[in-house]
């Protein structure tokens, strides 16, 4: 963000609650990120923005391929103005254009699925490396 900016707008709050933004900031990860596909249910995708703002995680991928990305605002309780949203929504099937977006930045993806042979979350290994969390549709 702009240095001159946030100069400003720091004389508007407490030295105590600068200090609390900044430590908050300093424990933001881009380590874990969250993909969703094609949310359906916006308190769901609402939701969602709230526990990634509460993890630390700092970027949310937003996958629009049928469903257009909404945000309750009741739901999301002003979470989303401290994340960073990256929507992809160029294209008809903006999935792949997505995932090899995250996977050319390093990221291993990872996805939610009913499977029995897949491997649980304790079983998941995050030392190897970064990783996008991507959840799917809920509507089918």
């Amino acid at each position: 963000m702009n240095g001159k900016l946030i100069d400003h707008l720091s004389q508007f709050v407490t030295d105590r609650r600068l200090q609390l933004f900044n430590t908050l900031l300093e424990h933001r990860t881009r380590y874990i990120t969250v993909v969703l596909e094609d949310l359906f249910q916006s308190h769901n995708a609402s939701a969602v923005l709230r526990s990634c703002e509460c993890f630390g995680i700092q970027d949310v991928h937003i996958i629009e391929n049928q469903n257009e990305y909404r945000i309750s605002p009741d739901v999301a309780l002003g979470s989303y103005k401290w994340l960073t949203l990256h929507r992809h929504n160029q294209d008809a099937d903006n999935t792949e254009t997505a995932i090899k977006s995250l996977k050319d930045s390093g990221y291993r993806i990872a996805a939610t699925t009913p499977h029995k042979h897949d491997c649980t979350i304790d079983e998941f290994d995050l030392t190897k490396g970064k990783v996008a969390l991507l959840f799917g549709s809920e509507l089918h």
